[in-house]
């Protein structure tokens, strides 16, 4: 059974020592990498498609993603990346110019895993906090739709296409929701769209479509707060199991 991880909301910074909110967040992702490192070494996960969906660096500096390059090591055959609000197209196609085509221009990616699709969609707008896919993006999601109309499908994307019931995030998300949506739902393969950007874990169902946020692998926010708040839970990521015609996942936090 084929078995995606996804991760999402890094927030790395190029001094190790740097905090965001008090949190060190390259320790808090180091915790992370080596927890599903050690599930790997135990048996207890085989991945077969790693996703990171966004937010990879916080300060935006190259220096960051070389950083991310090295800690990810012998993952970087099976990753596929996403740009957040926090980062910068250009630095991600000079560091990992394999993961990150030319064309088309806005970062994406649609690959086979087992009998399923999986496709990335850039959200990103260039100094802004809000996200977008825009009309060629979308234009583009549904011809691959159509291209690959008998695999089912998970969409991943780094701003979520439904509100998380957090005021303060809500109003940051992403512009075209629901033009999103119409898309996915007009194609009965997409099983799930599964995003970042809130740190917090959301579930949504339209239809037969599953919404999905995961949570931060460095920092968390509260959850049904109308003003921006932290949580002390610890940070997580999500694995998906790819059964026949039937889409599972569960979300995994470290021990505290």
């Amino acid at each position: 059974m084929p078995c995606v991880l996804q991760l999402t909301d890094l927030h790395l910074m190029t001094d190790p020592s740097a905090v965001l909110q008090d949190i060190c967040t390259r320790v808090e992702v180091e915790r992370v990498f080596a927890y599903v490192r050690a599930g790997i070494a135990s048996g207890r996960w085989s991945f077969d498609q790693i996703v990171i969906t966004g937010d990879l660096a916080h300060d935006e500096q190259r220096a960051t993603y070389d950083i991310l390059r090295e800690m990810l090591g012998d993952w970087l055959p099976t990753c596929k990346l996403l740009l957040g609000n926090h980062d910068s197209r250009p630095f991600i196609r000079e560091v990992f110019p394999e993961l990150a085509p030319r064309e088309p221009d806005f970062l994406t990616f649609s690959c086979r895993v087992g009998d399923w699709q999986l496709i990335g969609l850039e959200s990103h707008i260039s100094g802004e906090v809000e996200g977008e896919l825009g009309e060629r993006q979308l234009e583009w999601l549904a011809a691959e739709l159509r291209l690959h109309a008998q695999q089912p499908t998970v969409l991943f994307v780094h701003h979520p296409p439904f509100d998380v019931g957090s005021a303060w995030v809500d109003a940051l998300g992403l512009r075209d929701a629901e033009s999103l949506l119409q898309v996915a739902t007009s194609a009965p393969q997409v099983k799930a769209i599964c995003t970042g950007h809130v740190h917090q874990e959301r579930e949504k169902r339209v239809g037969d479509l599953q919404l999905l946020t995961t949570p931060s692998a460095a920092v968390q926010f509260g959850v049904d707060s109308p003003e921006f708040s932290l949580d002390s839970i610890p940070p997580g990521f999500r694995v998906l199991y790819l059964e026949d015609e039937a889409f599972r996942s569960e979300v995994i936090r470290l021990p505290r």
